[in-house]
């Protein structure tokens, strides 16, 4: 069996252990708290909570009465229904920036030294390099369009070159703007951790969980936005970004279409990932469509898999995502 390492399925509410047990398990198909203690290392205890964990979750099933050996379930059925789960948690995040920003703007003349609106493009791009010039431990964005270019690329550079600490997820329309891309790429060189998802609800800036950055309504990304200081709207805001980072996938890898095929199906998961359709992976990697269904169709025939999320669960339990 590959070596198993943690925190795969760590977006989805399931912890080490359990993701290692359940592994495990579905390679055998079922077997007891204490044969699988053994085979992954872990004392009667943890194994056993690890199983109660997956129970919860609907990855395995119990002992019947009167036996000791725990099943495992479906993972293709198990783990869309986690995912949808996951969804809807995310929506209701989004609902719940609505009702923050309702909330802000009955009581804007109470609130107005936690919160501070900023207007015109100047005003903002100054007040943009200030806070990254300014930052002294972390960085948190959450990037998508319209897409506000950094007042000067060098400036997060030099804020990566003091050790900051820089995550940053972006929407997948980014992936569309080569320029955009090799920015990006240029950060992730010199040390910003990035991510990508298919949508993102707004943009965000959190500077050492201090000050929040936001536009003050869609589409007022260049005209006006709200400087958000300590207070439980910044707390709501710094957890929105944890939530979007967690569910996010890993940035593409540079293209190359002559790479080995192993190498092509890794940048095609990640693209698949990030939800982008066989049209726009196509633009990305400079293929047609057809090669890109071809491609995929490999994919599929190297997991064994029916399905597209079913070559997705495989190439997870292989650590490709």
């Amino acid at each position: 069996m590959p070596e198993l390492a943690g925190a795969r399925f760590a977006g989805l509410g399931i912890g080490a252990d359990a993701e290692e047990v359940y592994l495990r398990l579905l390679d055998v198909g079922s077997a007891s708290v204490h044969q699988l203690a053994v085979w992954a290392g872990l004392n009667g205890e943890r194994a056993l909570s690890a199983m109660e964990s997956l129970a919860e979750h609907g990855l395995v099933e119990r002992p019947a009465p009167g036996q000791l050996r725990w099943t495992a379930a479906a993972p293709d059925v198990a783990l869309e229904e986690l995912l949808l789960q996951r969804e809807v948690e995310l929506r209701r995040a989004r609902g719940r920036i609505n009702e923050l920003m309702r909330t802000y703007r009955r009581r804007q003349s109470e609130m107005g030294e936690l919160v501070e609106v900023i207007s015109g493009r100047e005003s903002i791009a100054e007040l943009w390099r200030s806070l990254q010039l300014g930052v002294r431990e972390q960085l948190r964005v959450l990037d998508r369009p319209p897409y506000i270019r950094r007042t000067d690329p060098e400036t997060e550079l030099s804020v990566l070159g003091r050790g900051v600490a820089m995550r940053a997820v972006y929407e997948s329309r980014v992936l569309r703007e080569p320029e955009r891309v090799a920015e990006i790429r240029s950060f992730i060189r010199g040390g910003e951790q990035a991510r990508v998802l298919p949508e993102l609800p707004l943009k965000l800036a959190v500077i050492d969980s201090r000050w929040a950055l936001l536009p003050v309504s869609a589409g007022t990304e260049l005209q006006n936005v709200l400087l958000v200081r300590p207070s439980s709207l910044l707390d709501a805001l710094i957890g929105l970004f944890e939530l979007y980072w967690s569910h996010g996938m890993r940035f593409p890898a540079v293209a190359d279409t002559e790479a080995e095929p192993q190498d092509r199906h890794q940048r095609l998961l990640d693209l698949l990932a990030a939800g982008l359709t066989d049209e726009s992976i196509a633009r990305q990697l400079g293929v047609s469509t057809r090669t890109v269904q071809r491609w995929v169709r490999e994919l599929m025939d190297r997991f064994g898999a029916r399905t597209r999320f079913q070559a997705g669960i495989q190439a997870a339990r292989a650590d490709l995502l």
